[in-house]
């Protein structure tokens, strides 16, 4: 990038940078952390939806490999025991939120702060 280049982009991003003056401005390092904490209950959630529907994937998976075993058991490429791998992998999938709840209970104690994910995020 030549100098004429930079100088360009340089002062074409200054008046964007001018309608956005809250972006660099924090109040104090409390609204830094309250921020920081809101965007893990986002991600929680997002971890929380992705096993659920990629279990179900899997376990749907292993009852199509199951299927096929049973249309044709001589066939090496469907075998009993990866189909059962696959359902037990997806049922984990999808108890993998509600066990993470109670791991935190067993581990820290009732005074824990424990997120339900017994129930899909409503948005709020």
């Amino acid at each position: 990038m030549n100098a004429k280049n930079a100088k360009r982009i340089g002062l074409t991003s200054i008046p964007g940078l001018a309608l956005m003056p809250n972006i660099a401005l924090a109040a104090n390092m409390g609204d830094i952390a309250s921020d920081l904490a809101g965007q893990g209950q986002q991600i929680g959630d997002l971890i929380m939806i992705i096993c659920a529907v990629a279990g179900i994937g899997v376990a749907l998976m292993g009852l199509f490999k199951f299927k096929a075993h049973s249309a044709n058991p001589n066939d090496p490429s469907n075998k009993m025991s990866s189909a059962l791998t696959l359902i037990f992998v997806g049922a984990a999938m999808v108890a993998i939120p509600e066990l993470l709840g109670s791991g935190v209970s067993t581990i820290f104690g009732d005074g824990a702060e424990v997120q339900d994910y017994g129930r899909l995020p409503t948005g709020n």
